[in-house]
């Protein structure tokens, strides 16, 4: 009871309470493709997730931890709280990035910087999919605010770190990126010694995520065969790369004459020009065995073809990064998908067999991205521009805070193009999923930048005599 005798009205509007209608309000935001389309996109990849969650069986050429998370469904039986998960996540390290970096009118930032992401990138359409690919924004984002977010409690950045390895653990490529970007963040803490104007990461919380979530990995393997392994995949998908590039072929021409014990001589002549082609299209890549026959000679092709022609295949990995840089149009193959789906995985889901089938996505034409790709692919190419020109600002400034997380997003994206490009093989997909963090460490650091500014900006004359005589003491007017 109040002292008046009324029953107190509750507040709906409390600052806490605004905060949590916020990261709502984002996530709803972030989910809005899946609204649309009326059922959460489905990749070509999401048909062997839900099988792993539910088989709890490898597939040899995708790593069970996603599949993991994906068994979140099971319960409700309904794949729509995979992306109700992956939206709740997205938009509350959204608001401890906001929280951790943003001096003043943070709940309005975050709402702005949620509908800034959600028009501007193709960040909601990879929330929106039972995919892993969010996750490799969130983990670089995460990776930032625990090195850099000291402005948030220390609770709040402990609560972060599991969700932190759960980004870094369901895909190898975001364990690669986070391991470089623990070297990098190491780097730093040690040059801030040397000097004031290097950033200075706070490494602990860090190390013990992408520690977690790297043993995550052969943890979750052991659990469901036995065996404690990373991948069994990653030479094949490298020998595909250099069939792409032609150094499998060269190395083929050379070896095989002189009486090479390889299968693929006997079909160099027949290897198709992309790496898809050579894994999933109609290629002697099954008839010599496909992932398991091929993994060791795999292994001695790849290795062979770098100690024979290193050269060459330093220039093809520069190459495939630079490429994979500028791949970073949203929708790729993101097509109606085939009745295979419905028959072998939404058996497990019945009650999601309507929405799946009057989806958007199963349409005939599908789902159209040319209209949305011309404006957010200038959009990121600028946001990677204008990240250069924040971080000398900043440097200038010795906004220590901007700098560190200028300097790990532009990081991350150019290691993830190469761990994607050189590595493995360059899609749209695997940039489109992480460039969306150029966008958004432009706002928050433009915002950061314009705060610092501002509190350090000279009052004019006008306002100083207003300070003054507000801080003299009242005298009253006397007659007279």
């Amino acid at each position: 009871m109040s002292n008046h005798g009324h029953m107190p009205i509750p507040d709906l509007f409390h600052w806490k309470g605004w905060r949590m209608l916020g990261v709502l309000l984002v996530a709803g935001l972030l989910l809005a493709p899946a609204y649309w389309n009326g059922y959460p996109l489905i990749y070509f990849d999401s048909e062997d997730y839900v099988e792993i969650s539910f088989a709890w069986q490898p597939i040899i050429y995708r790593i069970m931890t996603y599949g993991a998370f994906v068994s979140i469904a099971k319960p409700f039986g309904t794949l729509w709280v995979v992306v109700w998960a992956q939206g709740l996540m997205m938009a509350w390290m959204l608001h401890e990035a906001v929280w951790a970096w943003v001096g003043r009118w943070r709940p309005q930032v975050f709402v702005g910087l949620g509908v800034s992401l959600s028009l501007l990138t193709g960040l909601p359409w990879v929330v929106s999919q039972v995919m892993a690919d969010m996750f490799a924004g969130m983990a670089v984002l995460g990776v930032a605010v625990l090195a850099f977010g000291s402005a948030i409690a220390l609770r709040r950045r402990l609560l972060l770190v599991p969700i932190v390895a759960l980004s870094i653990s369901v895909h190898m490529s975001h364990v690669a990126v986070s391991l470089g970007l623990l070297l990098v963040l190491t780097a730093l803490w040690l040059g801030a010694k040397l000097s004031l104007r290097m950033p200075r990461p706070r490494i602990g919380l860090v190390a013990l995520a992408v520690g977690l979530g790297t043993a995550s990995v052969p943890a979750v393997h052991y659990a469901a065969t036995g065996r404690a392994f990373f991948t069994e995949s990653g030479q094949v998908l490298q020998l595909a790369l250099f069939v792409q590039d032609g150094l499998a072929k060269k190395y083929l021409d050379e070896v095989c004459p002189q009486g090479a014990a390889l299968k693929m001589c006997g079909h160099k002549e027949e290897l198709p020009y992309t790496a898809d082609e050579f894994l999933w299209g109609d290629s002697p890549f099954d008839d010599m065995g496909g992932w398991k026959a091929m993994h060791d000679e795999a292994g001695v092709i790849v290795k062979g073809a770098i100690a024979m022609f290193p050269a060459e295949v330093a220039q093809a990995m520069v190459s495939n990064t630079w490429t994979q840089l500028n791949l970073i149009a949203s929708g790729e193959d993101l097509v109606p998908m085939t009745w295979h789906f419905v028959r072998t995985q939404l058996k497990h889901y019945p009650h999601d067999f309507r929405a799946f089938r009057f989806a958007r996505q199963q349409r005939r034409e599908g789902i159209s991205f040319d209209a949305l790709n011309k404006l957010q692919v200038p959009v990121a190419q600028a946001a990677e521009i204008a990240m250069l020109g924040l971080l000398v600002v900043a440097w200038r400034r010795r906004d220590r805070i901007s700098a560190g997380l200028l300097i790990t997003v532009l990081l991350a994206l150019v290691g993830n193009a190469f761990v994607c490009g050189a590595l493995s093989n360059p899609h749209d997909r695997y940039q489109n999923r992480m460039v969306w963090l150029a966008l958004m460490s432009t706002i928050i650091c433009a915002v950061r930048l314009d705060q610092r500014f501002a509190q350090r900006k000279p009052l004019d004359e006008a306002a100083r005599r207003a300070v003054i005589e507000m801080r003299l003491p009242h005298k009253p007017e006397t007659k007279g």
